[in-house]
C-alpha cells in the first residue's frame, strides 16, 4: 500500500558502538530535512563515542536506549519501533551489530528491533578495513542480505579515528546514506 504523498516516511535510526557514530546527528539531520519523521535509537556502546543529549538534539526527541526499553511506557519497545519504522537504518553498522542480527540475537533495543519484524533494513558499516575484509564478516553481510536486508558499502579513504588504512571500511558520506535511504523506500512503495 502507497502512502499519501504528503505523509512522512517513518526513518529508525539506529546508532551502535563505533567511532564513527560521531558523524550519526549529521546523519539524522539531513534525513529530517528530506521530509523523513526520524526517531532514534541507540546502543550503550554508541554512548561511548557520542552523548544522548547530541542524538536527542538532532532528532528533535528523546532517543530511544536499553535503559528505556521497558520502563517508560510500559510497551514493549523494540517491537513497537520495528511496526512505527517504514525503514531502519542502522549507521554507524559495526560488525558485532551485524553479527547479532545474522545469528538473531536480541538481547538489546537495537537487536531486538531488527529482529522484531522490521520492514525494512539498511545497514552503513563502518569498522577497520580488515574486520570489513573477514571472512565472518562477509559471511554476516551476506546472510542479511539473503534476508532482503540493504547495505550501503563503506568506502576508503582516512578513519574515523584518523588513521589511514589501505581498504575499505570508512564511513560513507551522508548523502551518500540519505540516497541509499531513498532508494530503499522507493524500492518498498
Amino acid at each position: 500500500m502507497e502512502k499519501p504523498e504528503n505523509e512522512k516516511t517513518k526513518v529508525l535510526v539506529c546508532v551502535t558502538g563505533g567511532v564513527a557514530a560521531y558523524k550519526s546527528p549529521g546523519i539524522i539531520r539531513r534525513l529530517r530535512e528530506a521530509s523523513h519523521e526520524v526517531r532514534v535509537a541507540a546502543t550503550a556502546a554508541a554512548f561511548r563515542f557520542i552523548p544522548e543529549e547530541t542524538l536527542s538534539i538532532a532528532a528533535g526527541g528523546k532517543v530511544h536506549t536499553d535503559d528505556t526499553w521497558w520502563k517508560e511506557s510500559g510497551r514493549v519497545e523494540h517491537v513497537s519501533l520495528a511496526r512505527w519504522a517504514d525503514l531502519v537504518l542502522i549507521a554507524p553498522a559495526t560488525a558485532d551489530s551485524m553479527a547479532r542480527a545474522a545469528i538473531g540475537l536480541g538481547d538489546d533495543l537495537v537487536s531486538a528491533t531488527i529482529l522484531a519484524g522490521a520492514k525494512r533494513v539498511l545497514w552503513a558499516p563502518a569498522m577497520n578495513p580488515e574486520m570489513w575484509a573477514n571472512p565472518a564478516t562477509r559471511r554476516n553481510v551476506e546472510t542479511l542480505k539473503s534476508w532482503g536486508h540493504r547495505f550501503v558499502d563503506p568506502a576508503e579513504g582516512v578513519m574515523a579515528s584518523a588513521e589511514e588504512l589501505p581498504g575499505v571500511g570508512r564511513l560513507v558520506e551522508e548523502g551518500e546514506i540519505v540516497a541509499a535511504v531513498e532508494e530503499a523506500l522507493g524500492a518498498s512503495r
